[in-house]
């Protein structure tokens, strides 16, 4: 089984103009735009005004089974249930709960609900792009909501999408996941990113701590060489059992591309390679 763990909504039909338009060309000659240009212009792709209909093709194309959908804001939720609606055999949806205090919101109703009614599998933490750290007291509630159902919480974690104008990297270093793990020790985390810059942080998180996970997310495109030697770094401390396979691209396309970048990194067997590209997710979401 082949499961994307780290994948958001896409909107545009016409991924060179959104690649383009998203970066301003200004990261023009760039090694991941220009990395990510060439890729998509390589990879096959179906004329549709559907945008679901695309991601659909292109998942098929990477010979994935499942897809964890996740939102980036709460404003997202609906979205990815609406997305799983179309194709609930594949993807399987995260909920982003509030990051910030909102009056009127009753945080312990709002996710029984998402649980009960919806099967969301797990959270998405986004608060570095609120500009709060990943323990801030406002996510007290849902971490201790998470332990109790047994749900996920996938963070952001370092660097943001090239261009982010918020100071994210300032509230984004995993070490501030280990006050988390201390108070709810049976939560299950991944850190995004495999928290890069700060991969010997995150790694190091992951040796101390038996619940704590890395995903790959983005540095498939962003940095596949630098990639390699983190994997060769994880795997001399935490084996090949607590990493996933993430894509998170920024167009339909790059689901394709992503795989397709990690599995050609050379130094892993097939079986490490197929435990990072979907037989650790599906132990950890009991598939």
């Amino acid at each position: 089984m082949k499961i994307d763990f780290h994948c958001h909504i896409f909107r545009g039909l016409n991924s060179k103009s959104q690649i383009e338009d998203q970066f301003n060309k200004k990261f023009s000659g760039y090694g991941f735009y220009e990395r990510i240009k060439q890729g998509i212009a390589e990879i096959k792709t179906i004329e549709t005004d559907d945008i679901i209909e695309k991601v659909l093709y292109h998942i098929k194309q990477a010979r994935l089974d499942k897809v964890v959908l996740l939102p980036l804001s709460i404003n997202e939720n609906e979205k990815v249930l609406n997305w799983k609606k179309r194709a609930p055999e594949i993807f399987i949806p995260f909920f982003n709960p509030p990051e910030r205090p909102m009056k009127g919101i009753n945080t312990e109703k709002i996710l029984k609900s998402a649980i009960e009614e919806d099967g969301i599998r797990g959270l998405k933490l986004m608060n570095p792009f609120r500009e709060k750290h990943l323990n801030d007291p406002v996510l007290l509630e849902a971490f201790e909501l998470a332990e109790i159902h047994e749900l996920i919480v996938l963070m952001h974690t370092g660097y943001p999408p090239p261009g982010t104008r918020k100071n994210v990297l300032t509230y984004a270093n995993p070490l501030k996941i280990e006050d988390i793990i201390q108070r709810f020790p049976e939560l299950k985390i991944i850190i995004a990113h495999m928290g890069y810059p700060w991969v010997d942080v995150a790694l190091s998180l992951a040796v101390q701590y038996p619940n704590i996970y890395v995903d790959i997310s983005n540095l498939t495109y962003m940095m596949p060489k630098r990639l390699a030697k983190f994997l060769i770094r994880a795997k001399e401390l935490i084996g090949t059992d607590k990493i996933l396979f993430g894509s998170d691209g920024f167009v339909p396309e790059m689901i394709e591309m992503s795989v397709n970048y990690f599995e050609d990194i050379g130094f892993l067997s097939k079986n490490e390679i197929d435990k990072i590209l979907g037989l650790n997710a599906k132990r950890l979401l009991h598939l």
